[in-house]
């Protein structure tokens, strides 16, 4: 396929985000309203983690060492912006991701895998704030045939084994490529999400950052209030990450095109 059909380029599609998105948003007022979490997105919840998740019990998710969590599935819908500041489990569960081609800008407030609980990411790979994060990470090599880079990136759920077999595929990727990796603009970072005050997923070193200079970010992007969509990310790129299931900030609707983080409990609709 030629190189421009097979980048995600999406600068003006009223046409086809007239015909598609209205069947996005309804998706997503339906996965944003009632309560309530389906069986099948609970399983996988458990089964995307198994080293750590043992089962769900009622509306509480049992860890492997005993732990109980609540996962909120019966509480009433919300407002996004309030969810992103204090997502219960079954919210982080609300939006599935869809890996492929994506056909027309994420509706309003579709952003799989922005919903984040706190407590869980903190429980499964440490809290960056009190040290208990950087003895589970490692130095991974980041393109190391094109401009070879140290990124740390945690072992916890076998992350940085799945983005070096990430990093084969992009590595063996056309020349005109590698513009869009590197300099990777980094990994782990003991930060908080600039929007929500929340913590981000570099702070636990399952996410990275891409070269940022052909990428795209709401904010750089933000007319009258809106965030007019942008990006530039070839398909292959992000298609190597969703093969490990790395979810991909360019489907958010607040997108953040330089961004993939491990989040396999996304995947499956």
């Amino acid at each position: 396929m030629a190189g421009l059909e097979r980048r995600l380029v999406l600068l003006a599609m009223p046409a086809l985000a007239a015909c598609s998105g209205a069947g996005a948003r309804d998706n997503a007022a339906e996965e944003l309203g009632g309560g309530g979490l389906s069986s099948a997105r609970a399983a996988r919840l458990v089964a995307s983690y198994p080293d750590h998740l043992a089962r769900i019990e009622g509306d509480t998710l049992v860890w492997t060492d005993g732990t109980r969590m609540p996962i909120g599935a019966a509480q009433p819908a919300r407002p996004f912006e309030e969810m992103l500041r204090s997502a219960s489990i079954a919210d982080q569960l609300r939006q599935a991701y869809a890996p492929g081609p994506l056909l027309a800008p994420p509706p309003r407030d579709h952003s799989p895998g922005r919903l984040r609980n706190a407590g869980f990411f903190a429980k499964m790979y440490g809290d960056c704030r009190q040290g208990t994060v950087t003895p589970q990470l490692r130095p991974v090599t980041w393109m190391p045939r094109t401009r070879p880079q140290a990124l740390p990136i945690t072992t916890v759920n076998d992350v940085a084994t799945r983005l070096e077999r990430v990093i084969g595929t992009l590595d063996a990727m056309p020349d005109r490529l590698k513009a869009y990796l590197v300099p990777a603009a980094g990994s782990y970072n003991c930060r908080a999400v600039a929007d929500t005050g929340q913590p981000s997923m570099h702070g636990t070193g399952a996410a990275i950052d891409i070269a940022v200079r052909q990428s795209d970010y709401w904010v750089w992007a933000r007319s009258r209030g809106e965030a007019v969509y942008r990006n530039r990310i070839a398909l292959e790129i992000v298609e190597a990450f969703e093969a490990e299931r790395f979810i991909w900030g360019g489907k958010w609707y607040h997108f953040d095109t330089m961004h993939f983080e491990y989040r396999p409990e996304l995947f499956g609709g």
